[in-house]
């Protein structure tokens, strides 16, 4: 699996009894905007295994709702909501403006990844490492460990678990996807389903790029 990287922009205009002038007239009809209303653009850019690929994508938000968006993929506009298929009828006949969009993936993604990737492949952040017991089965006896890392960046990481020194079985370990924070760093839990007698030691091991050698933390019944 490549590694992902992901940017993004955010333009907001807090409009006041202002039509937004990019609407053409039958997306004005359909839905009137209120005296008071947020309007905002946002630009994502996505890169897979640095700039080996990269998709650009352009969306509207009119009151927090996305109605018209720009996918480099499709290579044209489409709409979200019904607000929005007019505008994206009428962008889609404006060649100039289907061009500047789809210059976007190089003039703006590509332009903008030598900018931030340095910073991103130097910046390393420690992830903070819980394990919590849940869903308790006294019929059974039965666990559920739970180890929440944290707060990390880069996104490649290691965790495993371990029962008095010896590694878990992978049939009994449960992973989540990997979390954005959306502030730079992210998250995920690894969960173990036990059954821990008297005496045993549980661990969660978790190796990354921000710790010089892999952290552990433990968790036993007494």
């Amino acid at each position: 699996m490549g590694s992902v990287l992901v940017l993004r922009f955010l333009l907001v205009a807090r409009m006041m009894g202002v039509v937004v002038p990019v609407f053409p007239p039958e997306a004005e009809s359909a839905e009137k905007p209120s005296e008071h209303f947020l309007y905002q653009s946002k630009f994502d850019c996505l890169y897979l295994n640095g700039t080996e690929r990269i998709r650009y994508i352009f969306r509207d938000i009119y009151d927090r709702q996305e109605f018209v968006r720009f996918d480099s993929d499709r290579g044209e506009f489409e709409a979200v909501t019904p607000l929005g298929e007019p505008i994206a009828r009428d962008w889609n006949t404006r060649k100039d403006l289907l061009e500047d969009r789809r210059a976007d993936v190089e003039g703006f993604c590509r332009h903008n990844y030598a900018i931030f990737e340095p910073f991103a492949r130097s910046r390393q952040v420690q992830p903070k490492v819980k394990i919590a017991p849940s869903s308790y089965d006294s019929s059974s006896h039965h666990t559920l460990l739970i180890c929440n890392v944290a707060g990390f960046w880069p996104s490649q990481i290691e965790i495993t678990w371990f029962r008095n020194g010896k590694e878990e079985d992978e049939a009994r370990v449960f992973t989540t996807d990997l979390i954005r924070n959306g502030d730079w760093t992210f998250q995920m839990a690894v969960m173990l389903e036990a059954q821990p007698e008297r005496g045993d030691v549980y661990a969660c091991q978790v190796q990354h790029a921000s710790f010089p050698e892999p952290v552990t933390v433990q968790w036993g019944k007494t």
